[in-house]
Order: structure tokens, then C-alpha cells, then sequence
């Protein structure tokens, strides 16, 4: 005798990192319900330039002292390498300043040459996404990172829902469905579709809200700066 499965499908969408909807009446399962992922799709304008990490100072070295040229700020946005150094020269266009910052792609540091110096002392500098320590750098020196540039932040992106139990991250409890890294380069369309189907129990047998939260490898929420998400979640009622 055949098995006769019910099954719920719920789509969320919206232009955050915290997607919700509620049920009325409330959604009613069998205590052997199983959830998962469906599907995801975005676009991938995820920051790697922020707030916490987008100033630089240039200062020049006089006869007496040393004389703050200024601290800029780069755009928040997404950038490789080489579109930093483009953002910094156009910032210093109307200087006689010249400026570099390249990769060296062997050891997978970062190689900066400037003709002033280069101030990254001041608070939520861009020295730690290029591996260089928070100090005064000197002019006309080809400087290597101290340590590994960490130009992309986001490593995963894990989707979480209130649903779902039996998951499990560094041995603690939690609420995520699936996670998955962004393999298409900034401003691409993300479509994660899950090639098998991870299904985790349900930890409700009376839905009345659902929710899906984006965070990354750091608890943090992933910022989407705003662009259309859709999140489909498949119930299967045993």
C-alpha cells in the first residue's frame, strides 16, 4: 500500500535579511513533519567594503613634521583588489600623489608602494581587509601585508529558519536550513537550488509564523543593501 504524502510549499520574499510571514488560521502538521530549502535567489551585492572598514589617510613629510593630507572614505560596496586601487587613485587625482596596490597571487598578500605616506591608524581603516596592521606606513617603500588579504568577509551565508531543529553549528543547536557560498561575482544573480534535499523535523506541530533570517559565518546578518530576496520552503506532512 502506497504512502500518501502531504505537502506545503512557503514562499517568502521581501528586500532584507530577515523575511517573514504569519498563518490565520495556523498551519497544522502531524508530528512527523520534515522541512527544507527549495530554494533561494538574490543578487549578490554583499559588501566587502563597509562602514567598519572603508577609511585611509595620506600624510606628507615636511621638513619639521608630518602634515595630514586627509582620510578618505571609500563607497561602501563590493570590490576585488584591483577596484580599490582604482577608487584611491581617483581619489587622489587632483594630487601630484601616486599610489599602488597590488597582489602578489604566490603568497596571496597585498604589495602597497605610495609616494606619501600611508596613514591606517585611524579607527574602521581598510588595513585589516588588506592584511596590514594599523600603523604609519612610510613613503616611496614597497610594503607587504602582515598577514593574508581578507578582501571577501562573507565566506557563507547560512539561511536560518524558526522551524527547523536537528541542526547543528560548532556542536551548538540552531535554527539552519541550509548554507552555501556565493559562487558569482558582485552584481550577479544568486539562484542556490539545492541538488538533494536535506530535509530537518519540524519543531511545531501549529505553524503561525515563518520566518528566514541570512546570516554569515559571524552571526552576522548579511547585508543586501536592499535587493528583492525569495526564499521557498517545502513542508512535508508524513
Amino acid at each position: 500500500m502506497s504512502t500518501i504524502f502531504i505537502m506545503y510549499t512557503i514562499t517568502l520574499t521581501g528586500n532584507s535579511s530577515e523575511l517573514s510571514c504569519d498563518f490565520f488560521p495556523p498551519l497544522e502538521t502531524s508530528k512527523n513533519s520534515k522541512i527544507c530549502l527549495l530554494g533561494f535567489q538574490t543578487n549578490n551585492s554583499i559588501p566587502n567594503i563597509t562602514e567598519k572598514c572603508n577609511k585611509i589617510g595620506f600624510v606628507y613629510k615636511t621638513d619639521k613634521d608630518l602634515t595630514l593630507l586627509d582620510v578618505y572614505s571609500l563607497p561602501i560596496g563590493s570590490y576585488e583588489l584591483s577596484d580599490i586601487e582604482a577608487t584611491i587613485k581617483r581619489i587622489l587625482s587632483d594630487s601630484k600623489v601616486s599610489f599602488e596596490l597590488k597582489a602578489n597571487n604566490n603568497t596571496l598578500k597585498c604589495e602597497m608602494l605610495c609616494s606619501i605616506f600611508v596613514d591606517l591608524t585611524m579607527p574602521n581603516n581598510i588595513g585589516s581587509l588588506l592584511g596590514f596592521k594599523s600603523k604609519l606606513y612610510d613613503a616611496n617603500v614597497k610594503h607587504v601585508s602582515d598577514t593574508l588579504v581578507n578582501i571577501t568577509e562573507t565566506n557563507c551565508i547560512y539561511i536560518e529558519s524558526n522551524l527547523v531543529m536537528g541542526s547543528f553549528n560548532n556542536g551548538k543547536q540552531c535554527h539552519t536550513i541550509h548554507e552555501f557560498y556565493p559562487n558569482v561575482p558582485p552584481g550577479y544573480k544568486i539562484v542556490e537550488v539545492p541538488r538533494h534535499l536535506v530535509f530537518y523535523p519540524l519543531n511545531t506541530t501549529s505553524i503561525t509564523r515563518a520566518s528566514i533570517i541570512l546570516k554569515n559565518q559571524n552571526n552576522e546578518l548579511i547585508d543586501l543593501r536592499g535587493e528583492p530576496v525569495s526564499v521557498r520552503l517545502l513542508i512535508q506532512d508524513l
